[in-house]
């Protein structure tokens, strides 16, 4: 039995393609309140670095 449950149903787009799914999940609900894409990419970038970080 599987442990991982899928968080969203939506395509990876260029936006949410190298992110984690909690963090594509954030993404998509933030993109749908409005919220600004150059905020959106920043908020892509910092968890991509935080990931990046935590590989080490």
């Amino acid at each position: 039995m599987a442990i991982r449950a899928v968080l969203s149903n939506e395509d990876r787009d260029e936006l949410t393609k190298d992110v984690n799914d909690l963090d594509k999940v954030y993404l998509e609900n933030m993109k749908k309140d409005g919220i600004d894409p150059s905020l959106l990419e920043q908020f892509r970038d910092l968890s991509l670095e935080l990931d990046q970080k935590e590989d080490k």
